[in-house]
């Protein structure tokens, strides 16, 4: 029978360089895990679906959900959707609309062919 001989001599420890850079290593790794949840969780908070105004040419205009419920009441609805009021004519002869998405109450109206937002305010 052969006798089977074991190395029973200690594993060397890693230089204090070594241990000095997994121990960067691993806390530039849990900083950028961390900053990047964050990133994450704030642009899941304050990223709304659409917002309901856009400015194009220098004016603002109705965008999103609250563009296509401007064109189409009866497509409002829902938690978070747009709702408009009923149509009125203002002093210039425009078809105007008031409208609620959100936290936001405005008027808009429709000037050549779009709808323009005249007034808006934060609730």
């Amino acid at each position: 029978m052969q006798s089977q001989i074991l190395d029973a001599s200690p594993i060397p420890a890693p230089s204090g360089r070594m241990q000095s850079f997994r121990k960067r290593w691993v806390r530039w790794a849990a900083a950028l895990a961390v900053m990047w949840f964050g990133v994450f969780i704030t642009l899941s908070i304050w990223a709304e679906p659409g917002s309901p105004v856009a400015f194009h040419g220098g004016k603002l205009m109705a965008s999103g959900r609250l563009q296509q419920v401007l064109d189409d009441p009866s497509a409002g609805g829902g938690e978070h959707s747009a709702t408009v009021g009923k149509d009125f004519t203002d002093k210039a002869g425009r078809s105007c609309r008031p409208f609620t998405q959100g936290a936001v109450d405005g008027i808009a109206c429709q000037i050549e062919g779009e709808w323009r937002v005249i007034e808006m305010r934060q609730r």
